[in-house]
């Protein structure tokens, strides 16, 4: 099911959870294997780390969410050097959601560095197979953005100038990222290699 999204606001909630990532990010790390709060941090620093930073805080914040929601369990097993380790597991309902997300593209320029790069980042990891029709749809959103755009620059406002040269620039941002992702399109749908 394609959910159209480009109405809602970058920290609207999807599929129950905030815009931002995090949650995805322990989600998709998940479907990889259950792994206590620290392991958890260290791959998405490992992995994610150019894109975001997220404290430990926040990350028991995330896990203690996704629990309450059912898309991750707890159990506690003991570690031979010391005290016992809270490890989480991905749910049914947790590997839905986060293939919902991470298959639909992004509606605005303010996600695409952090959500739309994840989502990437993910799909190359676990499902190299969706990462063309990822940049499918997402070109196509992309597409959608410049019509808002120029639209809206159609319109008057109280500076209509500075609010042309605001929309020139949306409009030049949108159609740069829109060549750089056609012209990366061959190099990210292929597999990630090991050695990367």
């Amino acid at each position: 099911m394609f959910v159209d999204y480009s109405i809602m606001e970058y920290s609207e909630p999807r599929h129950g959870m905030r815009g931002f990532p995090v949650e995805y990010a322990a989600l998709g790390f998940l479907i990889e294997e259950p792994l206590h709060g620290y392991a958890l941090r260290s791959r998405i620093r490992e992995g994610l780390g150019p894109l975001w930073q997220v404290a430990s805080s926040q990350l028991y914040q995330v896990l203690h969410r996704l629990e309450e929601r059912g898309y991750v369990l707890r159990s506690s097993e003991q570690d031979a050097a010391g005290p016992s380790k809270t490890v989480y597991h991905l749910t049914a309902e947790g590997s839905a959601a986060f293939w919902n997300w991470a298959q639909e593209p992004v509606h605005t320029m303010r996600t695409v560095r952090v959500e739309f790069a994840a989502k990437i980042y993910f799909l190359r990891r676990l499902r190299i197979d969706a990462v063309q029709l990822l940049i499918d749809r997402q070109l196509g959103a992309l597409e959608k953005m410049e019509d808002r755009a120029a639209s809206e620059r159609r319109k008057g406002s109280d500076d209509s100038a500075l609010n042309a040269m605001w929309l020139t620039l949306q409009i030049a941002t949108i159609n740069n990222f829109y060549r750089w992702l056609t012209s990366q399109r061959t190099q990210l749908c292929k597999p990630k290699e090991n050695n990367e």
